[in-house]
């Protein structure tokens, strides 16, 4: 389980790598990007279900890498409100990675930390459709 953690997290990692690339700045590139993040949170998950806390916190500074480009997005289209949960969400990936920093890691805590990140606030407001074929809302940029 730990080898098959350590490649989801080593293609997330990749993947984000790539897309992450430069600021995104289009509808296109936020939905490649926010795609990454989704396998990347995903692998985070899996990580800390798994007990791997390194390859978790690995995943979580590619999660944040993505989002801070992804927040360009919102930045150019001049919603504020978008911002201001991007830094949100930015900010509990870094109360995560404190805790899986820490000597002993509580799995609980952890988990908590990961589901209570913050995407959903953004998702509420701008995304739209259906798994696996999410936009943005119609009118919302």
């Amino acid at each position: 389980m730990r080898r098959f953690a350590t490649y989801v997290i080593a293609v997330t990692m990749l993947a984000g790598a790539v897309v992450s690339a430069q600021k995104v700045t289009t509808p296109e590139e936020l939905d490649k990007t926010m795609k990454a993040v989704g396998a990347s949170q995903g692998a985070t998950g899996k990580a800390i279900n798994s007990m791997a806390y390194a390859d978790a916190a690995k995943s979580v500074a590619a999660t944040k890498a993505l989002l801070m480009d992804a927040e360009n997005f919102w930045v150019v289209n001049k919603k504020d409100d978008a911002v201001k949960m991007s830094k949100d969400t930015i900010a509990n990936l870094d109360k995560l990675a404190a805790i899986l920093a820490a000597p002993t890691v509580d799995q609980a805590a952890a988990l908590g930390a990961l589901k209570g990140a913050g995407c959903g606030s953004c998702h509420a407001v701008y995304r739209g459709g259906e798994p696996p074929n999410y936009t943005i809302k119609p009118g919302a940029i």
